[in-house]
């Protein structure tokens, strides 16, 4: 899960395709609004709405009933597509999963982000806000199309993420608050539940998911998980090798092929 355009989602599909379990074909979700898709409702990606997935995996578990099914979920994908192993324990049509840099911990990712360091000042929450501002500028006669109408002035003015949070991520998903939408949007909590096997890999280094984030405890007593905790790999890095390569396509080749 993710954006097609991403080089992490291109080269996972490359790898998979060449290296990956015979026969082995790609989906990719792409969120609403992003990659091309268009956004045509009110609702908007989130860090806990799982609906979009269930309806993807159940429709090709219905199209290619013979045909195992595995997923890969990437940061916000990977927060999804864990609280969907949970939410369905027992009933996933899944047969693997892997996510890679998954926060787990809502509220303390943003705790994270929004502290006063300059690479969260001058690069994280100026990328996260212009990147919110384009959707809005784009689907802003979508967005207004409900029951509920937002300010879109202050949504243009903000300047963190958590305030676009309150004023139209959290109200717009039906959440009451900022805080109510980080808590049930967290997929720690559901982790215990999972039946799925599932290979979760996350760095001690990243800068947007803290180490207490992780529930580490919660992996170690599901027999259905593996959690993989690196020493370096940052957000979405995970480089290695003088010519740089992204060296957790191998363990994901490897997880597939047993499985599936």
């Amino acid at each position: 899960m993710g954006s097609s355009s991403e080089y992490y989602i291109r080269h996972l599909a490359k790898t998979l395709t060449s290296r990956g379990p015979p026969g082995c074909r790609l989906v990719v979700i792409n969120h609403r609004g992003f990659s091309r898709t268009p956004c045509v409702t009110t609702r908007v990606q989130s860090f806990g709405y799982t609906d979009d997935l269930h309806q993807v995996i159940e429709h090709l578990s219905a199209t290619y009933p013979e045909a195992p099914l595995g997923a890969v979920g990437y940061s916000m994908g990977g927060n999804m597509l864990t609280k969907y192993l949970g939410e369905q324990a027992g009933a996933s049509k899944l047969s693997a999963a892997v996510t890679v840099c998954c926060p787990y911990d809502v509220t303390k990712l943003y705790d994270t982000i929004s502290r006063p360091t300059l690479f969260n000042n001058k690069v994280l929450q100026p990328s996260l806000v212009r990147s919110a501002k384009w959707f809005i500028r784009k689907y802003e006669d979508v967005i207004q199309s409900g029951d509920t109408k937002y300010d879109i002035d202050a949504l243009l003015k903000a300047k963190r993420v958590r305030e676009i949070d309150t004023l139209l991520t959290a109200p717009i998903s039906g959440y009451e608050s900022c805080e109510q939408y980080y808590r049930e949007s967290s997929s720690a909590p559901y982790v215990a539940d999972i039946q799925t096997p599932l290979l979760a890999i996350n760095s001690r280094d990243d800068p947007m998911v803290p180490l207490d984030a992780i529930p580490v405890e919660s992996f170690r007593n599901n027999p259905n998980t593996v959690l993989v905790l690196a020493r370096h790999g940052g957000h979405l890095g995970f480089f290695s090798g003088m010519v740089p390569r992204i060296w957790y396509m191998d363990p994901v080749v490897q997880f597939f092929g047993a499985l599936l």
